[in-house]
């Protein structure tokens, strides 16, 4: 309950975008890392056919009911994002939202989404992979910052989150601690990881693991992706689409 609140306040303006991603496209549509199902729901209500994958078994729980009170049907499912499914070749659009691409730390662990994210997809399906532009200046401040403030829904106290990163550039690994502070005390500390991914690294990985970069954009309304772009989003081909790289199509 606590995801989903900070996910209201702080999740970003993406569900129209593949909104109109998902009526350009034929077949059914996959969320990778679906959580709760923010986004997986949205789409479920415009009468899509949606599946969600993610690795916590009690976010496909709360999924499941965030559905279920929606009135929508969405099939969750338990797996890695690593890992193929058991529904090959079944998708016209594949989404990997919010960041969630940032949590694969190593090459190894990049080239098996890859692979997996290509087996998930149709022959002409379209992959979308979201994740941010690094803003050096702030990876290296190493500064506690405010991030949201809530109002508990189990006491009914306000909630500050925090958060506070340490940058390694040799592994180009984000350490974040997120705190959650009511009355001056930390009642809650989480530590994960993020792998950093720099505009011309992400092109070539994707690249060389034969994909099809379609188009680059640097935000949801559409933009293309300059230096001054808060994000970066891939919109990609599956290497067994026969269609030229970006970098030998006509420019638009």
């Amino acid at each position: 309950r606590h995801y989903d609140l900070i996910a209201s306040l702080t999740a970003p303006a993406d569900v129209p975008l593949y909104r109109r991603l998902a009526e350009q496209h034929d077949g059914p549509v996959l969320e990778m890392a679906c959580g709760t199902g923010r986004v997986a729901i949205e789409l479920a209500k415009d009468g899509h056919d949606v599946t969600g994958i993610d690795v916590s078994q009690p976010m496909l729980d709360r999924a499941a009911s965030n559905a279920r009170d929606a009135g929508v049907e969405v099939l969750f499912a338990r797996g890695d994002m690593r890992a193929p499914s058991e529904h090959a070749a079944a998708f016209g659009l594949v989404l990997v939202p919010y960041n969630a691409f940032n949590h694969l730390l190593s090459l190894a662990d990049v080239t098996s989404c890859l692979l997996a994210l290509q087996s998930h997809a149709h022959a002409d399906g379209l992959v979308v992979i979201d994740t941010f532009n690094p803003d050096p200046g702030f990876l290296v401040q190493n500064a506690e910052v405010s991030v949201v403030e809530y109002i508990d829904p189990d006491t009914s106290r306000r909630v500050a989150m925090c958060e506070e990163n340490r940058y390694d550039a040799a592994s180009q690994i984000n350490h974040i601690t997120w705190r959650y502070r009511s009355g001056g005390v930390d009642i809650r500390v989480d530590e994960l990881r993020m792998r950093i991914f720099f505009p011309q690294e992400l092109d070539a990985l994707l690249e060389l693991h034969g994909w099809c970069i379609e188009d680059k954009l640097g935000g949801y309304d559409g933009h293309a992706f300059t230096s001054r772009s808060s994000k970066q989003l891939m919109l990609c081909r599956p290497p067994s689409t026969s269609r030229p790289p970006r970098s030998s199509r006509p420019a638009p």
